[in-house]
């Protein structure tokens, strides 16, 4: 089998991804020079809770929008933008109400609060942006967003210290600068048609706020618990494991994050014109980053556990012994989490919802046993690790068995219309053009048979 060259647009479009991520490493290292441990726990922390009510507070109307007719697209990326701005500005009263109940309420919890409200809000408009251009295909256009954010919150956390502020609200407040910018960057004007109804629209894409939503919800919970358990053992718990999460994740940025948007374009525009070329794209790259990130990751986690103490300085040696813990779950979040989304085009909503909830459970039950100090920090870490290894393999079977599924519906729909279409006489019908759309009557993030809302990602 021949190997598909990517285009030169591509290519360039992966090379800016990658300079971002360049970016991220030196904000890395200035990270752990200007911020204590203690600081950095208190800020990965607070930016969790950001993490979490920003990816799921547009109900996931943003993603519905990838792959939505025209008409209805406009009105869901209106509805998911405004969506981000409620959900940022009730989390900043919820900080404010918290610190009032724990007597922690003054000036720098309140510019904590609005610091983390604004983070909510950009960061939720920044991923509502970058669906928005996705489905525009406009590729390089997100990754030269994803480099400005970066270089404006290195800058900003940079600019923030210098007069000594040295605060998880500085951090907070560079890393909504960055957002923000971002999301101007990929801002277009939203017209939607005058004669689309908001409910009809809201009903026909319904299952991405009744499953999808909480699965996302679930999902950036399950990541970010490890971070809050964390936390209660100690601010610099939490700041070794955020830091070791942050070096983990680089390759995966680089080579893996960097080409979600790609990838999921992609196999999105397959699964509308032919859906056994999406499952075709999903092994290829499956196979592909699984290698990919063995390999990097290994380099990557002895690599820092050896040069950690010159690189980020000996406070900060626990991180290194914290990512060779993690390898085991970063390998496999490497080389799923790309491409996760494919389940959400193919109609594995109840499959998806119940993965989610699993994996939920699994997380808390690990971590349950170090707070009661039956098993050690750092045990439970490792078996956190290999049960989400688990986890990912379970999303991988559930994600194969949607896309067959999806290239036996296209394939009958297919059958049937060349049936309708062949003349009386028997006469043969000309085959479409390479690249034209068959489009179906059906939903495609619906499978046949069933009301099921799609499911969200890994």
């Amino acid at each position: 089998m021949a190997l598909s060259v990517p285009s030169r647009s591509r290519v360039h479009t992966a090379a800016i991804m990658m300079a971002a991520q360049a970016v991220n490493l030196g904000s890395i290292l200035l990270v752990t020079r200007l911020y204590t441990p203690a600081v950095f726990g208190r800020y990965a922390t607070v930016a969790a809770v950001a993490a979490v009510a920003g990816a799921a507070g547009a109900l996931r109307l943003d993603v519905a929008a990838t792959t939505a007719a025209d008409r209805d697209a406009a009105v869901l990326l209106r509805i998911a933008a405004r969506l981000n701005g409620v959900v940022g500005v009730v989390v900043g009263l919820l900080a404010v109400a918290w610190a009032a109940v724990a007597g922690d309420l003054d000036r720098s919890a309140l510019v904590e609060a609005v610091a983390l409200g604004a983070l909510t809000t950009a960061l939720g408009l920044s991923g509502t942006m970058v669906y928005a251009r996705v489905r525009d295909r406009r590729y390089r256009l997100v990754a030269v967003a994803k480099l400005v954010t970066t270089l404006v919150q290195t800058a900003a956390m940079v600019a923030f210290a210098l007069p000594g502020d040295r605060s998880a609200a500085a951090l907070l407040a560079a890393m909504a600068l960055g957002y923000a910018t971002g999301a101007l960057l990929l801002f277009r004007p939203l017209r939607p048609a005058a004669d689309v109804g908001v409910r009809e629209v809201l009903r026909r894409h319904r299952p991405f706020m009744t499953a999808s939503a909480p699965a996302s919800l679930i999902n950036g919970l399950t990541l970010n618990v490890p971070l809050f358990f964390a936390a209660a053992v100690s601010s610099v718990a939490a700041a070794d494991l955020a830091l070791a999460l942050r070096v983990g994740a680089l390759p995966s940025a680089l080579l893996g994050q960097a080409l979600m948007p790609i990838l999921f374009g992609e196999i999105a525009h397959q699964l509308r014109s032919s859906p056994r070329r999406a499952r075709t794209s999903y092994d290829r790259a499956l196979v592909g980053l699984s290698v990919a990130g063995a390999v990097l990751l290994t380099l990557l986690a002895v690599g820092t556990h050896l040069a950690a103490p010159l690189v980020f300085g000996a406070e900060w040696a626990g991180a290194a012994a914290v990512l060779l813990l993690l390898l085991p779950f970063l390998v496999g979040q490497f080389a799923v989490v790309p491409l996760s989304q494919t389940l959400a085009g193919t109609g594995g909503n109840r499959q998806q919802l119940l993965w989610d909830v699993g994996r939920l459970l699994t997380t808390g039950l690990v971590f349950l046993p170090a707070l009661a100090d039956w098993i050690s920090w750092s045990a439970s870490l490792l078996v956190f690790s290999l049960a989400m290894v688990g986890w990912y393999g379970v999303h991988v079977l559930l994600t194969r068995a949607a896309l067959t599924r999806a290239c036996d519906v296209g394939g009958r729909h297919a059958g049937g219309e060349r049936a309708a279409e062949r003349p009386p006489d028997g006469g043969r019908v000309a085959d479409r053009p390479v690249g034209t759309a068959q489009r179906s009557t059906v939903d495609p993030l619906t499978p046949v048979g069933s009301n099921l809302p799609a499911g969200e990602q890994a």
